[in-house]
């Protein structure tokens, strides 16, 4: 695949300035550093390394003091002719707003929140379900995690709709798009897809999947859970019918958030009770909300906005969607950094094999989370070493359950997971080579002197 295939569409941030150095290491990552209460916890007399960031990030100050901050004084469910329930709704109004910004939706209408991403499209695989008959075809790829597949599996069995599958090219863990050409035909009504990989960063072509599956006269479902920790989100841009994904993967609370061209949501029928709202976004969100965990997106909100202006270059009369677009955009670059020291890093260990894209010039197409297996160990034992030296990773198949099986690695435990995000320091990635360098010597496995990459 060439690179202008999966390459996302450039967006135009009027009032910002060049931010390629993203956040420097040195003073400036401290100060970003001291925005999260949590990094300052220590492990046998060092400070704890988190590299699990695509299981949850850690959240800043702003979002704490929000989510307290509502529970003392606004705590109440929504609608009430008194103080604190129209205070709740504020929040809410304010958060649909926020969210659509961050999303570069056209309207507040346009985006829902619900308990996680999971549950969010199990809601829209079933209202879409509704619309399906015996024989159409909804089309699912063998990188996504399980929660933007299984719920379509879930259709085959329910309502008779056939599964079709895009595969994997196993030597650098990209979608192939011929695979998924082959899939579409004159029955498909749906494609799901994630815009990147939650177990080795693969960052998908959307605009051209959605291109694709338009042409065939199908809708798109897009799983950007793991992309928008890391990269600036314009859903215009994607046009995707329906995109998802969860602010607790991007420095916030435990909450889904659900984006759906207004057509959409209109057009389908939710599943709800009977009094609430028929119009989007309340037709979408059933049964109370979280008022703490919307109150502490919107201190995450105000975090980014913060970041972009400090270090996005954006201005202090910027909007919102400027002020959260230049956040991303410092913060992808510094990631991109941070992803050319750990590729570096990771290759120096012995007997680590690193599957995905490892070439530096293509640090474009994939993120900073990278997933390796070591020659004599089970990917849990050395989760187990490193957590014991303080470093949070996960190791399994991180519901990446069609990636780890295509790769043959599902009996033998799946892959370690090592995933990085702004907050992370070069002297992160130091410290758990050596502690890897440690862990491989400490096995009398046989392994080669250096370590192998698999992708490409």
């Amino acid at each position: 695949m060439s690179s202008d295939r999966n390459s996302q569409p450039r967006l135009e941030l009027p009032g910002t300035r060049d931010v390629a150095g993203g956040i420097a290491p040195g003073e400036a990552l401290s100060t970003v550093r001291a925005e999260f209460p949590a990094l300052t916890r220590r492990h046998a007399g060092q400070t704890y390394c988190y590299l699990d960031g695509p299981g949850g990030t850690q959240v800043p100050r702003k979002t704490i003091d929000a989510m307290a901050g509502y529970l003392e004084r606004s705590n109440a469910n929504h609608e009430g002719a008194f103080a604190t329930s129209e205070e709740s709704d504020a929040i809410l109004v304010e958060a649909h707003a926020a969210a659509a910004d961050f999303l570069g939706a056209s309207g507040p209408d346009e985006v829902a929140f619900g308990q996680n991403m999971t549950t969010l499209t199990f809601a829209v695989s079933r209202a879409i379900g509704r619309t399906l008959r015996a024989g159409d075809e909804v089309v699912v790829t063998r990188l996504d995690h399980d929660a933007n597949v299984a719920p379509w599996l879930a259709l085959e069995e329910e309502r008779g709709v056939t599964v079709r599958w895009v595969g994997v090219r196993e030597v650098d863990c990209t979608l192939d798009l011929d695979d998924l050409e082959r899939a579409l035909g004159p029955r498909t009504r749906l494609v799901a897809v994630g815009l990147a990989s939650n177990a080795v960063g693969t960052i998908n072509p959307i605009p051209r999947i959605v291109e694709m599956a338009h042409a065939a006269g199908a809708w798109t479902y897009v799983d950007a859970v793991h992309a928008a920790p890391h990269m600036p989100i314009d859903v215009a841009a994607l046009d995707s019918d329906f995109l998802v994904c969860s602010p607790y993967k991007f420095f916030g609370p435990h909450l889904g958030l659900l984006y759906g061209k207004r057509e959409r949501l209109e057009q389908l029928a939710a599943y709800k009770v009977r009094p609430a709202p028929s119009e989007p976004p309340g037709k979408w969100e059933t049964g109370t909300l979280s008022g703490e965990a919307i109150a502490g997106l919107l201190g995450t909100f105000d975090y980014l906005s913060w970041l972009g202006r400090e270090f996005g270059g954006a201005a202090e009369s910027a909007t919102r969607r400027t002020t959260l677009v230049a956040a991303m955009l410092a913060i992808r670059a510094t990631e991109r950094r941070l992803a050319r020291n750990a590729l570096a890093a990771l290759s120096e260990v012995p007997g680590l094999s690193l599957r995905g894209i490892v070439d530096p010039a293509r640090l474009d197409e994939r993120v900073p989370t990278f997933a390796f297996t070591m020659a004599g160990l089970t990917p849990h034992e050395i989760a187990v070493e490193l957590g014991r030296r303080g470093i949070a990773v996960w190791d399994g198949d991180y519901y990446a359950y069609e990636l780890i099986r295509t790769l043959g690695l599902a009996e033998s435990g799946g892959m370690v997971r090592v995933g990085l995000v702004h907050y992370n320091e070069p002297a992160e990635i130091e410290r758990l080579a050596e502690a890897l360098h440690e862990i491989a010597g400490s096995t009398a496995a046989k392994s080669p002197p250096r370590a192998r990459m698999e992708g490409a």
